[in-house]
C-alpha cells in the first residue's frame, strides 16, 4: 500500500499530549482518588470497630473471670461465709435492739407525763379531802356542841370519848416511837407493823367512831378495824417535831413526830412535800 504523505501530521495531530510544566494529577479531580480509596478505607474503618469491639469484651470477660474466681474463693471458704453470716445475724439483732429501746424510750416519755398528771391530781385530791375533813371536823363540832346544850350527858360522853381517843393515840405514838428505836430511827410503813410495839389492836379504833368495829386480836386486824390515819409512814424521826404522825378524822386530834397529842389540831395542819406538819402548837 501506498502511505500517504499526511499521515504523520494527522496522527500527530490526533495525540494530545501534556504541555510541559502541568501535573496531571493537579489538573484531573479528586473525586476518582477518593473512589479509588473509598474500599480500603471502609475495611480499616470495619477493622478498627471489630478491633475496639473485641478489646471491650476482652475487658467484660476479665472482668467476668475475676469475679467468678472470688465467688468460686467465697464458696471454697465456709468458716468466712459462717462469719459474714453471723455478722450479719448480729447487725440485725442490735437493728432489732435498737428500735426496741426506741419504742421503750418513746412509752417511757409517755408514762412520765402521765404520771406528772397523776401527780398534780392527787395533790389536788389530797388539798381536797383535807378541805373536806375540815369541813366535816367543823360540822360535827357543831353538832357536838348543840348535842352538849341539849343533852348534858352525851357532852360529858363526848368529852370522855375525846379523852380517849387522845390516850390511844399517845399510845400508838409511844409504839411507833419504840419501834423506831429498834430500826434505825425509822418509823414503821402502817400499823400492822409495829403490832408487837401495841398491846391491843382495839386502840385503833376511835371510842366516838360507831362505824367500825374493834378487833381482839391482831389475825382479826384489817382495814375496816382502825379509825386513825397514819401520816409518816417510813419518815426518820429526825424530821422536824411538828411533823404529824397520826391523826383522829372523828376528834381531829393529831399525834406528832415527838410522841406528843394536840387536841383538835388539825385545822391547823399544812401538806408541805408530802408532809403534813403543824403550823402551831396549843
Amino acid at each position: 500500500m501506498k502511505i500517504p504523505a499526511d499521515l504523520r501530521e494527522k496522527l500527530e495531530g490526533g495525540i494530545a499530549l501534556p504541555r510541559p510544566g502541568v501535573n496531571r494529577l493537579q489538573r484531573n479531580d479528586w473525586r476518582p482518588l477518593f473512589k479509588r480509596w473509598l474500599p480500603a478505607l471502609s475495611f480499616g474503618a470495619l477493622l478498627l470497630g471489630c478491633l475496639v469491639a473485641i478489646g471491650v469484651q476482652s475487658s467484660m470477660v476479665l472482668d467476668l473471670r475475676r469475679q467468678n474466681e472470688t465467688l468460686r474463693a467465697a464458696a471454697q471458704d465456709p468458716e468466712q461465709l459462717q462469719q459474714q453470716n453471723a455478722e450479719y445475724q448480729r447487725l440485725l439483732a442490735e437493728n432489732r435492739q435498737l428500735e426496741q429501746l426506741r419504742k421503750d424510750n418513746a412509752e417511757l416519755e409517755q408514762l412520765r407525763a402521765e404520771i406528772g398528771k397523776l401527780r398534780e391530781q392527787a395533790q389536788e385530791l389530797a388539798q381536797l379531802r383535807a378541805e373536806n375533813t375540815r369541813l366535816v371536823a367543823q360540822q360535827n363540832a357543831a353538832v357536838a356542841g348543840a348535842a352538849q346544850e341539849e343533852d348534858p350527858f352525851g357532852a360529858a360522853k363526848a368529852k370522855a370519848d375525846s379523852t380517849a381517843c387522845i390516850n390511844n393515840l399517845k399510845q400508838i405514838g409511844l409504839g411507833a416511837r419504840i419501834w423506831a428505836n429498834d430500826n434505825h430511827d425509822i418509823l414503821p410503813r402502817d400499823f400492822l407493823t409495829m403490832s408487837n410495839e401495841l398491846n391491843t389492836p382495839k386502840i385503833l379504833v376511835c371510842p366516838g367512831d360507831e362505824g367500825r368495829t374493834r378487833a381482839n386480836t391482831w389475825d382479826q386486824f384489817g382495814p375496816a378495824n382502825v379509825t386513825y390515819q397514819f401520816l409518816a409512814p417510813g419518815l426518820p424521826e429526825t424530821v422536824p417535831p411538828t411533823t404529824i404522825m397520826t391523826r383522829c378524822p372523828i376528834h381531829g386530834h393529831v399525834g406528832l413526830i415527838d410522841g406528843s397529842v394536840q387536841g383538835g389540831a388539825w385545822k391547823w395542819a399544812t401538806q408541805k412535800d408530802g408532809r403534813w406538819l403543824l403550823e402551831r402548837r396549843n
